[in-house]
């Protein structure tokens, strides 16, 4: 399975299992004038967009491919201070399917819906651990109450770096290529 199903694959679980959030996407299909369109070329800010969906998750979908080739897909919660469209930190424990699957091959997709601007961001990309020379004091301060609360055995930082973005704002589905990683 490609990476590009993969993110299909991940795309078509969360809205399957919100049979709510479809029903308001299917509602939302209307022409509309979303404040970071440029009105003299109607073209979308597909980064500033990304950026403003990423600073408001709280649960962001994280996929990752198994050594069959299939999609592993979990609910993680990103570092609020440490996230951008370029990059976005995770707390995690090391022994997890999704660091293993890191570990077999660093292909990895990330997903979050904004039920109330019905848009959603996808990120394809890289992911790997922080070595602990990079694991600064603030990432631990940086830490939910509730990612405070998980007392990992063998707690890790993982860090996902951004090739690709897509954003869909209602009707408006726009794409962006970061990096020359392929």
């Amino acid at each position: 399975m490609g990476f590009q199903s993969l993110r299909k694959v991940c795309c078509c679980l969360f809205i399957h299992t919100e049979n709510n959030q479809l029903e308001d996407i299917s509602m939302a299909n209307q022409k509309t004038n979303h404040p970071k369109a440029d009105d003299r070329t109607g073209t979308v800010d597909t980064i500033a967009q990304a950026e403003q969906l990423l600073q408001e998750a709280t649960v962001m979908e994280f996929a990752t491919l198994d050594k069959r080739g299939f999609p592993n897909i979990v609910a993680l919660t990103p570092l609020r201070p440490q996230r951008s469209v370029k990059q976005v930190l995770f707390y995690t424990d090391r022994d997890t399917t999704t660091i293993h699957n890191i570990v077999e091959s660093g292909k990895a997709s990330i997903y979050c819906f904004n039920e109330r601007h019905h848009c959603s961001v996808a990120l394809q990309g890289y992911a790997g651990l922080v070595s602990r020379s990079e694991v600064q004091k603030s990432f631990m301060a940086d830490l939910t109450a509730y990612q405070q609360s998980l007392h990992y055995a063998n707690p890790v930082f993982l860090r996902f770096t951004t090739i690709f973005v897509k954003v869909r704002y209602q009707d408006n589905v726009t794409f962006q290529k970061l990096l020359d990683h392929e």
